[in-house]
This record gives structure tokens, C-alpha cells and sequence, in this order.
């Protein structure tokens, strides 16, 4: 099959999360499998126009801003010169509008729906306008099937007005450790944070329950590995939380010291208020580490409460600093924790994902025909 990926970032893009990494690990499966895969994305600086990429012939095209637009006077051309069979949108920002733009089979991968969240993260213009293009999918996508990652998502979508029968399925995989890893026999003291820096993602409420925690435990320090458009802020924000030289900025982090960090924290915590999944929830169980996470759409998945870790409702810092210290003192209870995180993330491959995401997208190619 030919295959059009259409997605606001690919995985060099600097903005890209964990909706790039699925993307990636999911299509260069496919590539691998004898397909041809086209990805159409957004440019970024130094970026060039054209570059295999896992397999994956990237094309990239413009700014987040007009991607729309971009996308919409692109699509025919592109189409002429590869003659694809199926359209697979990544939708995980702005429709991008593929039923009304192309009569080939399609379907439309969806993470989350930001739902009030945005109001969260973006000023309240560009808040609004994610919000009412949400409210517009069961319009212009009225007719398209969907994949999902999670059961949370399946939810919103049927909430949203979309018919069980279109939506399917296929959970995010996990990347496993390599062979030559060995995990440590006793935690580190410290707790880690791992993700962009993003409002959304509650960096405010893990700084809040560590301020908490940490006047009963001084010694045990908070470590933020992760970039994102707060990071070069951290400083201060750490500053006035008071725990300037308790709190760790790691930064960007390649996937070995990533490893190392996650396997040797007490727990990580994700204290983010909306997610499809989750994916450093697993990373971390692979990494037998359990997971203190609000209990939101998404988390409630990946995180089963009082058996992988423990849930608190979200931006409540003063519940997420008793399981912190939980964790920290009651270390047989913790290790049952992380010796079921483990046995979970064992469940979840990118091969199974990529499999079923193939199957899907045939018999789209097929049902169409």
C-alpha cells in the first residue's frame, strides 16, 4: 500500500511529544513490512524539505499556523505524484479536515480531545478556537472511522456524538529495555518528573506536593527531565516555590539517561490534567517504577489504581504528596507497585500496535473498493 501520514510535527521536529513518537514507531513498522509511507508535516528551522526518516519519506511544508491551508493546497498535488490508497490524520491539534479534501479512504488517529483543558495551556482565543473545532468532528468527520489509544478516548468521542462502530482500538505500544540492561536493586532518593514543560501537563501541582513532601523529607530531591516552553522559566518558578537546590533541571534527555533516570527514581509522577495515555507511565513500569498520577482521562487507563501505582485527583498537590509518601516509606508496599507496573507494560509492543494499525488501514483500502 501507499500511505499518506498527515501530521503537524514529526519526530525532529523540537515540539514534538509523544504523538510523534507513536506515529514513528507505529509507521516504520509498517515501512519494514514492504509498504510506502509519506509523511506530511510542518517545517521547522533548519529543517529541509525532504529526509527519510525511519523508513518514512518526510515532506514538510509550512508553520503549525496555516497547516490547515498548507495541507488542503498540497494534498492533489501529492496525491497525483504517489497515487496513494488511504489517508491516515493524525489528529491531534487541528482537524485538518481530510473527508472534505480527498474521496480516498481514510481514518483519523486521535490521542485526546483537549475538551476544557485548553484553557489550561492556551490563551483564551486560541483556547476557543480548538475548542469549537472539536465540537466541529462529528460534522466534518461524520462518516470517517477512528483509532484510538485508549478507553478514555473511545469514551469522548462516542460523548462527542461519534458512533461506537467507527472507532477502534489499538493501544500505544512500549519500547521494552534493551538486553544489555541491567535494572538497579535499590531506588534513588529522588522522584522524577518526566515530560514537555506544558501548563497542561501540571508541572505547577508536582512543584506544589514535592514543597509538601519535602519539609518532612529534606534529603529527597525532584528531578524535571524534559524540554517544552517552560523550561528556560524553571529557574524562577523553582525559586519561588522555595526548593532552589531540592529541585533538579535535567533538561532534554537521550533515551539510555532517560532509562537510568526512570529506573533508579522512587516513583514518577505524572501530574499531567489531560492525556490519551501515557507513554512515560509505561516507560517507567518497564523500568520497574510505579507511576503517582491525577486521575484523569488517559491516566485512569495506563495507571490502575492501588495495583500500578496510585491516582489522585488532579491538581490536588496535597493528595499527590501522601503517595509520595507512601512510596517513600513504605517500600514493600511501593515494590508490589512496581513488580505490577512491570508485568502491565509487558503487554503493550509496538509491533502488536503497528499490526493492528496495518490491519485497519487495509481493510479501509478494501471496504472502499
Amino acid at each position: 500500500m501507499k500511505i499518506l501520514v498527515v501530521n503537524y510535527r514529526d519526530r525532529k521536529h523540537p515540539a514534538s511529544g509523544g504523538a510523534e513518537k507513536h506515529l514513528h514507531c507505529i509507521f516504520s513498522r509498517i515501512v519494514e513490512k514492504g509498504h510506502q509511507v509519506v509523511l506530511f508535516s510542518t517545517s521547522f528551522p533548519g529543517a529541509p524539505s525532504y529526509e527519510i526518516v525511519d523508513g518514512i519519506e518526510v515532506i514538510r511544508s509550512g508553520s503549525d499556523l496555516l497547516f490547515q491551508l498548507t495541507y488542503a493546497r498540497a494534498i492533489k498535488k501529492l496525491d497525483r505524484k504517489y497515487q496513494f490508497d488511504v489517508i491516515y490524520e493524525d489528529l491531534n491539534k487541528l482537524p485538518l479536515f481530510t473527508p472534505q479534501l480527498s474521496k480516498k479512504p481514510h481514518i483519523i488517529q486521535i490521542h485526546h480531545l483537549w475538551k476544557r483543558s485548553i484553557f489550561s495551556e492556551a490563551f483564551f482565543p486560541v483556547a476557543l478556537g480548538v475548542w469549537l473545532f472539536e465540537k466541529m468532528i462529528p460534522l466534518f468527520y461524520k462518516k470517517s472511522h477512528f483509532i484510538v489509544v485508549s478507553p478514555s478516548t473511545e469514551k469522548e468521542l462516542e460523548e462527542l456524538g461519534i458512533a461506537s462502530s467507527q472507532i477502534q482500538l489499538v493501544y500505544n505500544g512500549a519500547d521494552g529495555l534493551p538486553p544489555n540492561v541491567t535494572l538497579p536493586l535499590k531506588k534513588s532518593d529522588y522522584f522524577l518528573w518526566l515530560s514537555r514543560l506544558h501548563r497542561y501537563k501540571g508541572i505547577y501541582t508536582a512543584l506544589e506536593a514535592f514543597r509538601i513532601f519535602s519539609k518532612k523529607y529534606p534529603d529527597v530531591k525532584l528531578r524535571i527531565a524534559g524540554g517544552g516552553p517552560l523550561l528556560k522559566k524553571m529557574p524562577k518558578i523553582i525559586e519561588r516555590y522555595g526548593l532552589t537546590g531540592k529541585v533538579i533541571l535535567e533538561g532534554y534527555v537521550s533515551g539510555e539517561k532517560k532509562r537510568t533516570l526512570l529506573a533508579e527514581a522512587i516513583g514518577l509522577l505524572q501530574t499531567s490534567y489531560k492525556e490519551g495515555w501515557g507513554l512515560t507511565v509505561i516507560e517507567a513500569a518497564e523500568c520497574k517504577t510505579a507511576t503517582i498520577a491525577s486521575a484523569v482521562p488517559g491516566l485512569v487507563d495506563s495507571v490502575i489504581d492501588q495495583k500500578t501505582g496510585i491516582l489522585f485527583p488532579m491538581k490536588d498537590a496535597s493528595s499527590c504528596a501522601q503517595a509520595m509518601e507512601l512510596f517513600y516509606l513504605n517500600s514493600e508496599r511501593r515494590e508490589l507497585f512496581e513488580l505490577e507496573a512491570q508485568m502491565h507494560a509487558a503487554e503493550f509492543t509496538w509491533d502488536k500496535a503497528a499490526l493492528e494499525t496495518l490491519k485497519i488501514l487495509e481493510w479501509r483500502v478494501a471496504f472502499s473498493k
